[in-house]
């Protein structure tokens, strides 16, 4: 034996062929880890994902720049998508006029707050004071937003503020049996009085005082109204009054015909 060992060329080949597929590999971890150092950076860290503009729709009578500040998004620079919109929504809802708001982000640094607003229903009358109700009895602002709304008058409502929801039970009783009426009678009404829970009553446009008494059987009384003011309707007479507090036996006083 003269001591030299023969390798085999293909053995050379393949170890080269392994090593150069290790060296691919490690190159190929570290990209992926760059990259993935990349994705997290423009994610969590990047100004380019800020949140730079708020944008508010469908407000009316409540202010953008009053969204905008209750949302919490002008305190501080966050991230847009790691901004907890839940959260956001939630805050903007503590508005009075705000029944709903929805949150979503729009690339690359938007917020985009949809509001739906409540809607006003009455206004509350305690002396010289005003207050705009919606049907619920969520106290919306003071004064009266718009004419034309009902007045309610008449009702113990104990502390008042926007945005707290009246509760004292004859508000409440009152509200729901207005609630209860069809639209076309809703329009008719000028004005609600409730000194009790059982003293409901309602004016409408043309004088007529409604006798509703309590916020029970909701759906006969208002079916025994509409067919009286239809009656009265058909046959070109008026009411003083319409009683429907006991409506199996209801019972009106028609104002007497003008003569001239």
């Amino acid at each position: 034996m003269n001591g030299r060992i023969d390798t085999d060329p293909r053995i050379s080949r393949r170890r080269k062929a392994v090593a150069r597929s290790k060296r691919r590999r490690i190159w190929m971890g570290i990209t992926a880890v760059g990259l993935i150092a990349v994705i997290v950076w423009v994610m969590f860290f990047s100004p380019l994902l800020d949140v730079r503009d708020i944008k508010v729709v469908g407000a009316e009578h409540v202010e953008a720049q009053e969204v905008a500040e209750v949302s919490g998004l002008l305190d501080r620079s966050q991230n847009l998508l790691t901004l907890a919109t839940d959260a956001v929504a939630e805050r903007v809802e503590e508005l009075p006029w705000v029944k709903q708001a929805e949150v979503d982000r729009m690339l690359p640094g938007t917020v985009r707050i949809k509001i739906t607003e409540r809607i006003p229903a009455m206004v509350l009358s305690l002396g010289a004071a005003r207050w705009t109700v919606d049907a619920h009895g969520v106290v919306l602002q003071a004064g009266e937003v718009q004419p034309g709304l009902p007045v309610l008058a008449g009702v113990e409502v104990g502390d008042i503020s926007e945005g707290l929801r009246l509760m004292t039970p004859e508000a409440l009783d009152a509200l729901r049996a207005f609630r209860s009426m069809p639209r076309f009678l809703r329009s008719q009404i000028v004005g609600v009085f409730a000194p009790t829970v059982e003293r409901i009553s309602f004016s409408l446009a043309g004088g007529t005082v409604v006798r509703y008494g309590a916020a029970e059987k909701l759906a006969d009384k208002n079916e025994v109204l509409r067919v009286l003011l239809d009656r009265l309707s058909d046959e070109g007479k008026s009411a003083a009054y319409i009683d429907v507090r006991v409506p199996t036996s209801p019972a009106i006083s028609e104002r007497p015909s003008s003569t001239g």
